[in-house]
């Protein structure tokens, strides 16, 4: 409804009842937004930011927190304290190597997540960021539920499951 392929419908179609969220790289509140809609049905959830032109708007609209800070720095090992599970992680930063670095630096800390959206953006590199992220995801227990998410003609995002959490 308000995400650019879907991605806050898959994640309530996956896991219909409230839940929780980590979302790197917010942008706008509402516009091509993964997790306004989840909010919008319940869920909690804190997103982070590196352009603090988005915090006025956010706060004026959103319920759940955003966090300015450049995600590549942040201590995640002291924000994600473990046992730490949460439904819904979105990773999607530019350039995709820098998600891609931020993405094994969550998971690095111990965290599970019972879904993932990765946004890898293929078309930009010939799929190199997809392929590394295929790799590690999987060797961390995630299962590839929706591969090569695309608009427009432009292979960008990949879309994944902790069969741990939740049984295809």
């Amino acid at each position: 409804m308000y995400s650019q392929a879907g991605q806050d419908r898959w994640v309530l179609a996956m896991h219909p009842q409230p839940g929780s969220y980590l979302e790197i790289g917010a942008s706008h509140p509402t516009l091509i937004n993964n997790t306004y809609l989840l909010e919008q049905n319940g869920w909690k959830g804190v997103s982070f930011d590196i352009d603090p032109q988005n915090q006025q708007l956010w706060t004026q609209t959103r319920n759940n927190p955003l966090i300015i800070t450049d995600a590549l720095k942040f201590d995640w090992a002291t924000f994600c304290d473990l046992p730490f599970v949460t439904d819904y992680l979105q990773v999607d930063i530019d350039p995709p190597a820098q998600s891609f670095e931020v993405l094994q630096k969550i998971i690095e800390t111990g965290a599970e997540f019972k879904l993932i959206t990765f946004e890898h953006d293929a078309y930009t590199d010939g799929g190199a960021i997809r392929a590394a992220s295929r790799d590690y995801l999987t060797k961390h227990g995630y299962t590839l539920h929706t591969a090569d998410v695309s608009t427009q003609g432009m292979v960008f995002e990949d879309w994944w499951v902790n069969e741990k959490y939740i049984k295809l």
